[in-house]
């Protein structure tokens, strides 16, 4: 027993940096163009170690999607208990969000070959789409309630689903359409500047202040 006790910190320790390592390569290359034995040698351990802890690709990248549900919670929570007549609360959360997906950019920028690879992974983002969505929602009517924000009711469902449109897919858009796979601080600026063309129509003069505070802070 205390064998069995003493092994699993370790095991968890190799395990945390397999994602690490695995994080770092998708987010540079994709999933599609980064091998096991690859990931094996960026954490100095053999492929046989590697399966041990993750038998696929597709194991490694709901770990890794799993890790940022996680993260993604934290997040959310840390609204709670902050000043919320305060428009720098809305502005942090704001740039810990873009922050949270740049880190985890792969999921996003890589999403339509990730469900070819992981297809086990389409019910987890339809689980934490919503999830954040409504959370999204909840801190919107904050805002409203502290008159930092005005959204007419007509408009609200749409603006809302816009905003995780933009703030969550930009980096797909990107990769997509505009046909960017180098990822940078300038693209991260680009998708923060989308989402605050959302919000302007709607802000106060304080809350649009913050925000111009925060695209500053960003450049």
């Amino acid at each position: 027993m205390k064998s069995n006790e003493a092994e699993r910190p370790a095991r968890a320790r190799t395990r945390d940096r397999i994602l690490d390592a695995a994080l770092e390569l998708f987010n540079g290359r994709g999933p599609d163009r980064v091998t096991t034995a690859e990931i094996a040698l960026a954490v100095d351990i053999n492929e046989g170690n590697l399966y041990y802890h993750f038998r696929t690709k597709e194991s490694l990248v709901l770990a890794l999607f799993a890790r940022f549900e996680a993260d993604a919670m934290m997040l959310v929570a840390t609204v709670d208990g902050a000043d919320e007549a305060a428009a720098a609360t809305y502005a942090g959360f704001l740039r810990q969000w873009f922050s949270l997906v740049w880190n985890y950019r792969f999921l996003f920028r890589d999403l339509v070959g990730l469900i070819a690879l992981a297809p086990s992974l389409v019910e987890p983002v339809r689980t934490i789409s919503a999830a954040m969505r409504l959370a999204v929602g909840d801190i919107v009517g904050r805002m409203q309630n502290a008159g930092l924000v005005t959204i007419p009711e007509s408009e609200r469902d749409a603006v809302l689903t816009n905003l995780w449109i933009v703030s969550t897919y930009w980096a797909a858009y990107l990769n997509l359409q505009e046909v960017v796979s180098e990822f940078g601080p300038q693209q991260l600026d680009w998708g923060l500047q989308q989402v605050s063309s959302l919000f302007r129509p709607y802000l106060s003069a304080e809350a649009a202040a913050e925000l111009e505070a925060l695209a500053e802070s960003e450049e």
